[in-house]
């Protein structure tokens, strides 16, 4: 085996390549989770704006598909995780196989456009009661898209509120 000279044998001072190294894929740009909420509306086009600190996460485009009364947005890199859960829910016989099989045909890929907007399928419209306000929400790996009366029902269902359970949520887990 022949040598440079250099320190290991590498020529140039390259360090060698490391044996059995696998390459991560680069972190998605943007925020690692969807965190907050902000208040939009489906336009006249049913086209819902973005709000900007998810756009990043989003630009390479989403999936968004029904869920329990409200819709759910999931970056391109995030749903086959997503459809892998269905599987297994039907695996575990939580979940029949033609509901996971809705889901799927209920779910639309959405991409962005330059101003941060994503149409909104029609039918999706109708499932998630999207004619007025909307709550987009940070869901921490997806975003959540709730018609305002619906997010405020939501709310309301927490007992004392969601400021105080907020608090009490924070003393009990110690944060």
């Amino acid at each position: 085996m022949e040598s440079s000279g250099a320190p290991g044998g590498v020529a140039g001072g390259a360090e060698p390549a490391a044996v059995g190294a696998v390459a991560t894929p680069p972190r998605p740009a943007g925020p690692r989770f969807f965190t907050g909420s902000f208040e939009h509306s489906v336009d006249d086009k049913s086209r819902l704006v973005l709000p900007a600190p998810f756009r990043p996460r989003l630009v390479e485009g989403a999936y968004l598909g029904p869920l329990d009364g409200f819709l759910g947005l999931w970056p391109e890199d995030q749903i086959e995780a997503v459809f892998a859960t269905w599987d297994d829910g039907v695996a575990l016989g939580i979940v029949s196989e033609e509901t996971a099989e809705a889901f799927v045909a209920s779910t639309f890929p959405v991409q962005p456009d330059g101003q941060g907007r994503i149409v909104v399928h029609k039918s999706l419209r109708t499932f998630a009661d999207l004619a007025g306000p909307v709550m987009v929400v940070g869901a921490r790996r997806r975003v959540a898209v709730w018609s305002r009366e619906r997010w405020d029902q939501r709310m309301s269902t927490i007992p004392e509120g969601p400021h105080a359970a907020l608090r009490q949520g924070a003393r009990d887990l110690k944060l």
